[in-house]
């Protein structure tokens, strides 16, 4: 199957889940938008407030406000108890600690509101960085599963369930290994549904996007949340050519998981002064020091997409 591509700048549109809609409500987020963003998020903000003054499909939405205040985010974030037992848990090794400022991660635990108990699927896990985060978050009665497609696992060996076992003691924690195609659970399997730095590998690979986040809302129980955190792109490239970048703009990911039915909740830019978004993320200079982002998409409480 090839990608579905969906280019171009979009709407970014939520329905309020907490208060009637409100179009005045939805200019003013773009213009509070407008005021925190540097050069490349006033343009996207001021082209999202003009879909949504002309557009009365749009009008009928919110958007999140984007939040770029990274360093009240972090002390937010490390003030939640569990957050902070997690970030220390024994089952973590040194190699993982040291990527915990470049990624903050702490935001992106506090961003999924994954609690005790939960059940959390990592797609593209990789290694299980963030999935022995979220195995220490959840706790004994909530559960993790490590997901990796078979090519990875060709191409890394030690990212085999075998090879993981032998390093990740963590009980709670299970393995899956599926293509972006095949990737599948039964229905209200999981609370949370994490991407971290993947979502672009689903057009690199040619997989199915759309079949891919209409099986993770499927698989979501309601008013589940899946948290996707990639490299930002110029959202005037098309998907393919951001894709090959590996990187995703934020815009496409919106629209994506707005069309499977999500509801879109929140939205926390990262900027760099590296980075241009329009360089692959391996170059050295950009490496490590990228534009990215973490989107959050709620299924809704009735368990219906919305349309």
């Amino acid at each position: 199957l090839q990608p579905r591509r969906r280019d171009g700048f979009v709407a970014l549109r939520r329905v309020s889940l907490e208060q009637p809609n409100d179009p005045a409500m939805s200019l003013r987020d773009a213009v509070v938008a407008i005021q925190r963003g540097h050069t490349a998020m006033k343009l996207r903000a001021i082209g999202l407030a003009l879909l949504l003054a002309a557009t009365p499909a749009a009008m009928a939405q919110t958007m999140p406000v984007p939040r770029a205040d990274i360093a009240e985010l972090r002390k937010e974030a490390l003030a939640d108890p569990a957050i902070k037992a997690a970030l220390q848990g024994e089952s973590r090794s040194i190699e993982m600690r040291l990527k915990d400022d470049a990624r903050n991660v702490e935001i992106i635990l506090k961003a999924s509101k994954a609690k005790a108990g939960d059940r959390v699927l990592d797609v593209g896990s990789i290694g299980g960085y963030l999935a022995i985060l979220f195995s220490n978050l959840v706790g004994p009665k909530g559960h993790v599963d490590i997901h990796n497609t078979p090519s990875w696992i060709a191409q890394f060996p030690w990212v085999a369930e075998d090879k993981q076992r032998k390093v990740i003691k963590n009980p709670n924690v299970g393995w899956l290994a599926l293509s972006w195609n095949d990737l599948d659970a039964p229905a209200d399997s999981y609370d949370v549904v994490v991407m971290g730095r993947v979502y672009h590998d689903v057009l690199v690979e040619s997989g199915d996007y759309e079949l891919l986040n209409s099986r993770v809302f499927k698989m979501l129980k309601p008013g589940g949340r899946v948290l996707i955190e990639d490299h930002d792109a110029d959202p005037a490239m098309r998907a393919d050519q951001q894709a090959s970048l590996h990187r995703i703009s934020h815009e496409n990911v919106a629209k994506q998981l707005m069309e499977a039915g999500f509801a879109y909740t929140d939205l926390i830019v990262f900027e760099s002064k590296s980075d241009n978004q329009k360089t692959d993320v391996f170059r050295p200079g950009v490496r490590g020091r990228t534009d990215h982002f973490i989107a959050v998409f709620q299924k809704p409480l009735d368990g219906k997409p919305l349309r």
